[in-house]
């Protein structure tokens, strides 16, 4: 997940090309705030002039100020066959991204070892559906922002996992969040009703119950390495087989390149 801070159209729109396919890139609005003091951002992009606000110690910052603006327009126009602004912007912030933001993430991870578990690479539809998930979980409670993100509704969504013998996307979005409740409780500071307010839950009893349906475990449980990896196994042995896998293979990849406004 990347937040921008900043109002220029353009760098709104380069942000959304340079950003990955599979992360959401959340804009100046209500959820800004939400995402940097609840969510996962490996990265805020932050316009010129603008003023810093919240920004949690561990997220990387990229400011964008008019020095480097102008230096980016000379460079483009010392080209023999100069691109478009957005172009080239697109690319600046390509470089820029990979050079300041947060690398590999405990979102990277835990893909990496569900795919281990699973025996394969995991679809881009699945990784873009859970990596969405896992770094924004207080914003992805319901099926609703999801189905908005992707243009479409509840029911649609609904029927296009049904379609493909798959699990209701519920399923999935529950096992995600969980999965980031579990991350949080990693450390051992963290209570669980911390947990169950930055996961989006509306009472610590709430996240205690839904861990016990659907995964058998407690939230004590979860915080321990060995809890987080029978979680994560779990997970693979009921609803990332081989025909899950080839289910989500062919939702192709709604999922990929939404945004939050």
């Amino acid at each position: 997940m990347i937040v921008v801070q900043a109002h220029d159209p353009s760098l709104r729109k380069a942000a959304v090309r340079a950003a990955h396919s599979e992360e959401d890139v959340i804009f100046e609005g209500r959820l800004l705030q939400s995402a940097l003091e609840y969510g996962f951002p490996r990265l805020l992009v932050r316009e010129g002039g603008r003023r810093p606000g919240f920004t949690p110690v561990d997220v990387p910052v990229l400011e964008i100020d008019d020095a480097k603006r102008r230096r980016w327009e000379s460079e483009r126009l010392s080209e023999e066959l100069p691109r478009t602004r957005l172009d080239h912007l697109t690319q600046q912030l390509s470089i820029e991204f990979a050079r300041v933001g947060r690398g590999d993430s405990w979102a990277d991870r835990a893909l990496a070892d569900l795919s281990r578990a699973a025996g394969a690479r995991l679809p881009g539809s699945l990784r873009s559906f859970g990596r969405r998930i896992m770094e924004y979980p207080v914003h992805y409670t319901t099926l609703f922002p999801l189905a908005t993100a992707c243009g479409t509704t509840r029911g649609a969504l609904k029927a296009r996992f049904r379609r493909r013998g798959l699990p209701t996307p519920s399923t999935y979005l529950r096992w995600f969040r969980l999965l980031a409740v579990a991350e949080v409780l990693s450390n051992h500071d963290v209570t669980v009703a911390d947990a169950a307010r930055r996961c989006g839950f509306t009472s610590d009893g709430n996240l205690c119950r839904m861990m016990a349906k659907v995964t058998s475990m407690t939230p004590t449980e979860a915080r321990s390495l060995h809890g987080r990896r029978t979680m994560l196994l779990a997970f693979v042995w009921k609803h990332l087989r081989v025909d899950d896998l080839e289910g989500w293979a062919a939702l192709d990849d709604i999922f990929e390149q939404n945004r939050v406004a």
